[in-house]
């Protein structure tokens, strides 16, 4: 609706402008075709005639002032018929998103009435299926009690029955008991009287019976008896056979069990025994193998040390065999050495064992106390002569503290070994005596 107003207004301004213009056109072409004619005073009919035209430009000023004044009214009416527009449709607008937003409230409420009524009704239901699952279950369970309550009377109906079945049954065991009892006496008595009648006659053959009965019974008893006696001696002898049998078994089974038990005992004595004995054989070769290794590492030694107070005494320690110069494994103490021949290594070894002890010599604070104590240390040095790495292997304390503490004070050999010396001397055991650095 505004848009269409704003259009109509645009348009009304258009045709505004262009009605003046076209008034403004018309102005200057009426005053193109008037003439105004000049008469020159006082010449006569002969003067000259000017034609000439005027424009009344004041006019035309103000009637361009009148448009553009009107334009501009019309522009500030226009801005602010559009500001009440706008205004108003604002307004418009905010009172309909204030009926929407009313409206929405409206239908949350009613929402929330409908799920509340919806809960309350669903509340409703299942305090209704409650009621109902506990009508059910006190049905059931007054049907269960009726089922019982009718299960204890058939039980109590039939224990009644079984009762009076087992009454009656008693009473014709009873009955019948005493009707054969009642027969039994009757027949009795008739069979009394028959042997009455005919015990008279029957008296001689009756007493030659009892004498044949009494003989009999008497040769049956002697039977019997004799029967007796055997069969009991008969029982007494196969109750004493089985007796030395169960006997014997039992003997054979203990002596098994024995025989087993001293053979276990044996087999566990001979591996114990073989145990030990390998674990005796074992500790005497290592004792052995150890005692063969400290000989001859005291033996290496020993020779090592000879050959340093051959050398320090300016002794001649260029002989030797092989086996007091060689190394096989290319490590060992001062003065070995590797694949050389006889006395070449000795030679070798013992020319850089003094560089060894006199790169010590300045760092080492003895005493007379160490004169005759012997210190073994294990070192490592590189190529250039750096000490790598030293421990103690053995000797007195005092002496080889002494000793390693000049070895780490000391650092470095005097001077880098040869690539032969390097060989020897980049892991070996130094016999540290103090008598070398005197």
């Amino acid at each position: 609706m505004q848009n269409k107003r704003q259009k109509g207004d645009v348009n009304a301004v258009m045709i505004s402008i262009i009605m003046h213009l076209a008034l403004f056109v018309l102005l200057i072409l009426s005053s193109l075709y008037h003439n105004v004619d000049i008469m020159g005073g006082g010449e006569g009919d002969d003067g000259e005639v000017i034609g000439a035209v005027m424009v009344d430009t004041g006019s035309a000023a103000q009637e361009w002032g009148r448009i553009q004044q009107q334009k501009k009214g019309q522009a500030e009416k226009q801005k602010k018929q559009s500001l009440e527009d706008k205004k108003q449709e604002e307004q418009a607008q905010k009172q309909e998103e204030q009926k929407q937003q009313e409206q929405k409230q409206q239908e949350a409420l009613k929402e929330e009435q409908q799920r509340q009524e919806e809960i309350a009704r669903q509340k409703a239901l299942e305090q209704q299926k409650e009621q109902e699952k506990q009508k059910l279950l006190a049905e059931q369970k007054k049907q269960q009690e009726e089922k019982a309550r009718l299960e204890a009377l058939e039980k109590q109906k039939q224990a009644e029955e079984a009762k009076a079945k087992q009454a009656a049954e008693a009473a014709k065991l009873k009955a019948d008991a005493e009707a054969k009892r009642l027969a039994a006496a009757a027949k009795q008595e008739e069979e009394e009287a028959k042997a009455k009648a005919a015990a008279i006659e029957k008296a001689k053959q009756e007493a030659k019976a009892k004498a044949e009965a009494e003989a009999k019974v008497k040769a049956d008893a002697e039977a019997k008896a004799k029967a007796d006696a055997e069969a009991k001696a008969k029982a007494e002898a196969k109750a004493k056979a089985d007796a030395e049998a169960k006997a014997k078994a039992e003997a054979k089974a203990k002596a098994d069990a024995e025989a087993k038990a001293k053979a276990e005992a044996k087999a566990k004595a001979d591996a114990e025994a073989k145990a030990k004995a390998e674990a005796k054989a074992k500790a005497d070769a290592k004792a052995k193998a150890e005692a063969e290794a400290k000989a001859k590492a005291d033996a290496q030694r020993k020779a090592d040390q000879n050959a340093l107070d051959d050398f320090f005494n300016g002794g001649d320690v260029g002989g030797g065999s092989a086996t007091r110069g060689g190394n096989a494994n290319k490590q060992g103490s001062l003065g070995t050495g590797a694949s050389m021949g006889a006395g070449d290594g000795g030679k070798t070894g013992s020319a850089y064992a003094g560089i060894v002890y006199s790169s010590i010599k300045p760092y080492f604070r003895g005493d007379n106390r160490f004169i005759g104590k012997v210190c073994d240390i294990k070192m490592e040095i590189s190529s250039d002569g750096t000490i790598l790495s030293y421990e103690k292997k053995s000797g007195p304390n005092d002496l080889c503290a002494a000793a390693l503490n000049a070895i780490s004070q000391a650092k470095k050999m005097r001077r880098a070994p040869t690539p032969e010396e390097y060989q020897m001397f980049k892991s070996f055991t130094l016999g540290f005596d103090p008598r070398k650095v005197r």
